[in-house]
């Protein structure tokens, strides 16, 4: 009788997980005024948009007019949501890396690895953050 009543729960909890989920990976969409990297990729200034591939949001396809590619990125969560569905690069001189992926409203977003090159830049220099706002 106990595991009736618990099923429901059980289900509740699954639904809420996925839409918070899909909520945080769902498509950012984004005017970028610099050439930029993103994962192994390096990119022209644009407009892009960024598409979780999988529920996880592990896998990301950044589209623009000329490029397209994958790149995969792990979960990260401030305490505090931020106001504004944002890119946050990490710019080092005149190169910029796709750092972070925030939705407005969501503590949850999503985070690229430091790829070999932007490590050997980091060696020599502190990064700048440079945010530019995005659209859900």
């Amino acid at each position: 009788m106990k595991k009736q009543h618990l099923f429901p729960l059980f289900v509740m909890v699954v639904l809420l997980a996925v839409g918070s989920l899909h909520a945080q990976t769902g498509e950012v969409k984004a005017a970028i005024a610099f050439d930029f990297t993103a994962g192994r990729m390096s990119l022209p200034a644009g407009e892009y948009s960024i598409t979780a591939m999988s529920d996880a949001g592990r896998i990301l396809c950044v589209s623009g007019r000329v490029s397209k590619g994958f790149i995969t990125s792990h979960p990260v969560e401030k305490n505090e949501a931020p106001a504004t569905t944002k890119l946050v690069f990490r710019r080092y001189g005149d190169r910029y890396f796709l750092h972070q992926i925030w939705v407005g409203g969501n503590n949850r977003g999503r985070e690229l690895p430091m790829t070999p090159l932007e490590k050997e830049l980091a060696t020599n220099a502190e990064p700048a953050l440079v945010a530019v706002l995005a659209s859900k």
